[in-house]
């Protein structure tokens, strides 16, 4: 009976471990995203399969993002899409990748 319940509960911890570990990139986010080289006061919603980000860049004009998102990681997700102004002025192919602690983003990295 001891046994028996020993199991149990090792078994149940390690379950309760492998859901707060996938539980870092969240199923759903919106609010600030942490800063790039390049983009500054970055906010966004994040649905795990779709990122849309606006920001502030480098030269001091607004930017968007849309893009499309998978797994990298536990915790990383990597995003392609395009990085554009609102009037059109610039256009480009971008990449994202994201790391997140506890359903939030902590790090973000982006390149062309």
């Amino acid at each position: 009976m001891i046994l028996r319940a020993a199991t149990f509960a090792a078994g149940a911890l390690l379950l309760i471990t492998a859901a707060l570990a996938a539980a870092d990139i969240p199923t759903r986010y919106s609010g600030a995203f942490p800063s790039t080289r390049n983009i500054s006061a970055i906010t966004g919603t994040f649905t795990g399969a779709a990122l849309s980000l606006r920001g502030t860049g480098r030269r001091g004009g607004t930017v968007v993002g849309q893009y499309s998102c998978a797994k990298l990681s536990a915790t990383q997700t990597r995003c392609s899409g395009t990085l554009k102004t609102p009037d059109g002025s610039y256009s480009d192919k971008h990449f994202v990748t994201i790391t997140w602690a506890a359903g939030q983003p902590v790090a973000m990295a982006g390149n062309h």
